[in-house]
């Protein structure tokens, strides 16, 4: 027989569940999200920079300062998108990071020799086969118990 908290559902509590992972994996996002932004930014200002060249309208103030525009935009893009990025990078590792949690939590009891655990994942979490898994192998150790 499970206890109360492994009969029910699993009910979110916190979305930050393994803060290492989660900060690991949002700031690898983050720095893409940096190298993407630089790498478009850098690619708009060297195509403006050439045309100014081309045409010579370097000392054109109307066309210095829609190059400065279009950078002053692409850092904004930058500002805009970070929150974005870190909240759908907590909303991802969220589906890793808890049935992760849950499962060490398993495992940690059994080696306690408590085999009566059922480990439930939400729909949509990651990692359901290992989560079988470790059933099917509290099942095994409490039938030969």
């Amino acid at each position: 027989m499970g206890n109360a908290r492994t009969r029910h559902p699993y009910v979110r509590r916190h979305w930050l569940v393994n803060p290492p992972l989660q900060y690991q994996f949002i700031g690898m996002m983050l720095l893409v999200l940096l190298l993407l932004t630089v790498g478009a930014l850098g690619s708009v200002y060297a195509a403006l920079w050439v045309t100014l060249q081309t045409f010579d309208l370097r000392q054109d103030p109307m066309a210095v300062a829609q190059m400065s525009t279009v950078g002053l935009l692409v850092t904004l893009e930058l500002l805009v998108l970070a929150p974005i990025v870190v909240w759908i990078g907590i909303r991802l590792t969220h589906r890793v990071a808890g049935p992760l949690v849950r499962i060490n939590a398993a495992l940690q009891q059994m080696v306690r020799s408590d085999f009566d655990i059922h480990l439930k994942l939400r729909d949509g979490d990651a990692l359901v086969e290992l989560a079988d898994a470790v059933n099917l192998l509290a099942s095994s150790l409490r039938s030969r118990r």
